[in-house]
């Protein structure tokens, strides 16, 4: 069988829990996951990461040996806010299916920023300036700039609406973290039964267990792959910090990004015809009288 490469793409959003998703699907027998996460092979509008694959044969070779597997994945957090990714999925693998994990974007924009920090890609500790730099601030010795803009994440439905002009919604599903890690177990068997594959297929969710799990099929994929692909899985333009520490955000500071995301939640809850998770409910009724534009 001709490598077709993917078929189910995780796209987002980051620090939203998709790296544990990620590890469970590796798990299923019937899911072969690219050892490499975040090619962002279709995101060619955004800059360049460490891991970032372009040539398309190398992009391919991340799934080799895929063929007899039902679904074939990657994931690729920044693909949710990617302007070509959409089109450029659609279009290569019009039968993929297309999973987007969000939370509250506050607490995410607050947990990229830490991340950011211990992996030296934002140098500014202050978590106030951090957060509310201007959106045309340039940056120099980064290895992500585009992520360093924490206000312009904020807004998950403009995000989203070009996935879901692109994307039936059969073939699109938006989970949220606080429901989905209320009770993973549960609602990976629901996402399993929406990709139709066995639902009580045994998966581990603490980190130990899920990386036990696929040890061996990780090394052996690993094995398989060109050494400037297994390059990217520990590329050394990334340093992490163990020390560096964030301060805490103002109230201030947090009223503000919250006052900015709620101005989206009554698109995204019509986008998607179901409420939003009660922990976003800080600031939604004004969104609805359009605070915020």
């Amino acid at each position: 069988m001709v490598n077709a490469g993917p078929n189910l793409f995780i796209i987002g959003a980051p620090r939203c829990g998709t790296t544990s998703l990620y590890a469970a699907l590796k798990q299923h027998p019937a899911v072969y996951a690219s050892v490499l996460k975040e090619p962002h092979h279709y995101a060619g509008d955004l800059p360049s990461q460490p891991h970032t694959v372009h040539d398309r044969d190398d992009y391919l070779t991340l799934f080799r040996g895929s063929e007899h597997h039902r679904y074939r994945a990657e994931a690729s957090v920044w693909y949710l806010y990617s302007a070509m990714a959409a089109d450029a999925i659609a279009d290569a693998h019009p039968d993929a299916r297309v999973v987007v994990l969000l939370r509250d974007p506050v607490e995410m924009a607050l947990s990229l920023h830490a991340l950011y920090l211990r992996t030296g890609n934002d140098a500014d500790a202050d978590a106030d300036r951090a957060l509310l730099r201007d959106r045309a601030a340039a940056f120099d010795g980064t290895y992500f700039p585009f992520g360093l803009h924490y206000r312009g994440l904020l807004r998950f439905d403009r995000a989203l609406a070009h996935w879901r002009a692109r994307f039936d919604p059969m073939r699109l599903r938006v989970l949220f973290y606080e429901e989905f890690y209320a009770d993973p177990a549960a609602a990976f068997g629901d996402l399993c039964a929406w990709l139709e594959i066995d639902p009580a297929a045994p998966v581990r969710f603490d980190h130990a267990g899920a990386a036990a799990a696929v040890r061996m099929t990780a090394l052996r994929q690993l094995r398989a792959l060109p050494a400037h692909l297994r390059a990217k899985l520990n590329p050394q333009a990334v340093h992490w910090h163990a020390g560096a520490r964030n301060a805490p955000v103002s109230p201030q500071t947090r009223a503000r990004l919250q006052e900015e995301a709620a101005a989206g939640f009554a698109s995204l809850r019509a986008q998607l015809g179901r409420p939003l998770p009660a922990a976003w409910n800080i600031g939604e009724a004004r969104a609805d009288v359009g605070v915020g534009g």
